[in-house]
């Protein structure tokens, strides 16, 4: 029943998705982030939807009226440049093979990002991208919170099976990415009861991390709550939801989820920290004795690798830093682009919230360029965990950092009188509220 219904709704929008592009995107979106067909149990599960939307998104925006050129700008300039660079490091690649299948997965997600740049060209088209992004994870993120909640926190809360999330701690990287964006929904929701809700799913969410028995997605909770409090305004409200989530770290979860937690004080404890730090060693090694281009994409899976640059008797297994594994497969000039992505990202965030910070009918982009900072702390500090530098959410984030500043210079440009019509219409929108930024 459930193939059915997926399989319907999607052809059912394909023919919307040909007359509006947009939609495609945030159907894409929903594929990617949530993957419903992996909750199905028949045809739905291993047809490529993904593909199709993207395909069918392609065609639309070639034959639509809507502008096709990028926006160009330091981070839209460095992720082709990414792109180009790890095509480059694909063709000397140590497995050309399991590489090139990498690289066009990953060239995909970009093909992609670069559609987000087209096509979210307004507040109002960011502001529904976010909320596709919410929905699709947070749907997880509720789950597996009420799940922890009602099993006492025995079991682990795992993502979808065959996709990017299924591990628990890609799942929990995942949902602390999530948290800023509900965040920013909440405090531009003009009703009551999705602004409870929000906060509901806020504090199941944090619920659904510690139930991923992530070490690394405890870490990153942990930064991410302190960047929201400092980030965030109305600091009472998120103050609230930070206490009832540490709460029930400290007397709800059980005593084997404490003692798992417990060995980040020692990697040395456990035999899955051993071998991570082996992992590092190994790209590590890679990286020097290949500078310019690393191994290529999935270099970890070359056994003969493994026994000219690791650590002795070492296990080998997928590199798990988004740093070191960027730097084994890319090698250094691969790490720099990566960095500097994420550097961009930071700064471009910054300068929207200086330039938006005493602006009333800007406050909607002080708070949504805060939030994607924390966002990006947090891709940053669980991805230093885990093997998950090709994200795609990462890179999406990257996009609505550079779209929001472009919005918020072109804004900046028109006179007053559009920016008090643009407002109004988002309040008849009901998609945001607008009072003065605190002093």
């Amino acid at each position: 029943m459930r193939d059915i219904a997926l399989a319907l709704f999607i052809f059912g929008m394909l023919p919307y998705i040909l007359v509006r592009p947009y939609v495609g995107l945030l159907i894409w979106s929903w594929l990617g982030y949530m993957n419903p067909n992996r909750l199905c149990y028949g045809f739905a599960i291993s047809f490529p939807w993904v593909h199709l939307v993207a395909i069918v998104t392609l065609l639309s925006l070639l034959f639509s009226k809507e502008s096709k050129r990028i926006p160009w700008s330091t981070t839209s300039v460095l992720l082709m440049m990414f792109l180009l660079w790890t095509g480059l490091t694909t063709v000397l690649a140590v497995l050309p093979n399991a590489a090139w299948n990498k690289w066009e997965e990953f060239a995909k997600v970009l093909v992609m990002v670069f559609v987000t740049l087209v096509l979210v060209n307004s507040r109002e088209r960011m502001h529904w991208l976010v909320w596709m992004i919410v929905v699709s994870l947070g749907f997880y993120g509720v789950k597996g919170g009420a799940f922890t909640i009602l099993g006492g926190g025995v079991n682990h809360v795992l993502g979808p099976p065959s996709s990017f999330i299924a591990d628990n701690n890609a799942l929990a990287l995942a949902l602390c990415m999530t948290l800023p964006f509900m965040r920013y929904l909440q405090l531009h929701s003009a009703r009551k009861f999705v602004r409870l809700g929000l906060a509901l799913a806020m504090l199941l969410t944090g619920v659904a991390i510690l139930g991923t028995y992530s070490r690394g997605g405890l870490i990153a909770l942990t930064i991410v709550c302190g960047a929201l409090f400092l980030k965030s305004r109305r600091r009472l409200a998120v103050a609230v939801i930070v206490v009832a989530v540490g709460l029930t770290a400290s007397h709800f979860m059980p005593d084997k989820w404490v003692d798992r937690m417990g060995t980040l004080q020692d990697a040395q404890q456990t035999g899955s920290g051993v071998t991570r730090i082996q992992s590092y060693e190994f790209a590590a090694n890679v990286a020097l004795h290949r500078p310019l281009l690393g191994g290529g994409f999935n270099v970890y899976q070359s056994d003969s690798m493994w026994q000219q640059y690791g650590p002795p008797d070492a296990i080998p297994r997928a590199i798990h830093s988004i740093y070191f594994r960027v730097l084994g497969e890319q090698g250094f000039p691969g790490l720099f682009l990566f960095l500097a992505l994420l550097f961009v990202s930071w700064r471009t965030c910054s300068r929207v919230r200086k330039q938006t910070r005493q602006i009333p009918e800007e406050r909607w982009a002080f708070d949504l360029a805060s939030m994607l900072q924390v966002s990006v702390v947090a891709f940053m500090t669980g991805g230093a965990f885990l093997p998950m530098g090709y994200f795609d959410l990462a890179y999406q984030l990257m996009a609505l950092c550079a779209i929001l500043e472009l919005h918020v210079r072109q804004r900046a440009s028109q006179p007053a009188e559009a920016h008090r019509h643009d407002s109004a219409d988002m309040r008849l929108r009901s998609m945001a509220t607008h009072k003065a930024l605190p002093e």
